[in-house]
């Protein structure tokens, strides 16, 4: 599937919802979406161009944890690269991290965005391959997603705009619930939705937009 490029009106409605009056949670958020969507579609000149703007919102770690996160969506050819222009703004990388029992925390963070749907999960994963299940519950849930660096809830915002860049729609409902699991308020990621709704590859944003719908219905039942 080919991912959808920035266009220009895109990057001008984004540019204005920064320069609005935004609470600080919505700027963050929105800093950490432009993290994870510049990487993810490998927009180099886009990420170093905000980088400077997000001075106050994210520190260096913050913007750092938002790209090293993004390697399990975007690959390492894309992390690496997103890197380099990190490096260039901040020269000196952040200390190295390290989860004390992969295995044991891999479990509990996916348990909690998965909820009452982490066995089924579980279930379709060893179906596909056991090794895949160990792989996601050690190195995505374990060695990266419960790192410090960034709160959940913050991982979850960023894994959302993460799949909304590459067109993984089926992943995406499942992290749109797993943001609700963690405590983002409805309004939030109705309004993060909105705002990066069009980085989302044209022929994409139904899907996408019957899926937000179709999870975020369930929050009153």
């Amino acid at each position: 599937m080919q991912v959808a490029q920035l266009s220009v009106a895109c990057r001008a409605a984004l540019q204005e919802i920064w320069t609005s009056e935004l609470n600080p949670t919505k700027k963050r958020f929105l800093a950490l979406g432009l993290v994870a969507s510049t990487t993810t579609l490998n927009d180099g000149a886009m990420l170093g161009e905000w980088i400077p703007r997000f001075d106050g919102i994210l520190d260096q770690e913050a913007i750092e944890e938002a790209v090293l996160q993004t390697l399990l969506f975007a690959g390492y050819p894309k992390t690496i690269e997103a890197l380099k222009i990190i490096r260039k703004h901040f020269p000196q990388a952040s200390a190295g991290k390290q989860v004390d029992n992969h295995k044991v925390s891999g479990h509990t963070t996916s348990k909690i965005i998965y909820g009452e749907h982490h066995a089924r999960l579980i279930q379709i994963m060893d179906e596909l391959h056991p090794d895949l299940t160990r792989w996601m519950i050690e190195d995505g849930y374990g060695r990266v997603l419960s790192r410090p660096g960034l709160s959940l809830q913050e991982r979850e915002i960023t894994v959302i705009a993460a799949l909304m860049s590459s067109g993984m729609v089926n992943q995406y409902g499942a992290h749109i619930r797993g943001a609700l699991f963690t405590g983002i308020e409805v309004d939030d990621i109705i309004w993060f939705t909105n705002v990066f709704g069009c980085i989302i590859a044209v022929e994409m944003r139904a899907a996408f937009e019957k899926v937000t719908n179709k999870i975020l219905a369930t929050v009153n039942q």
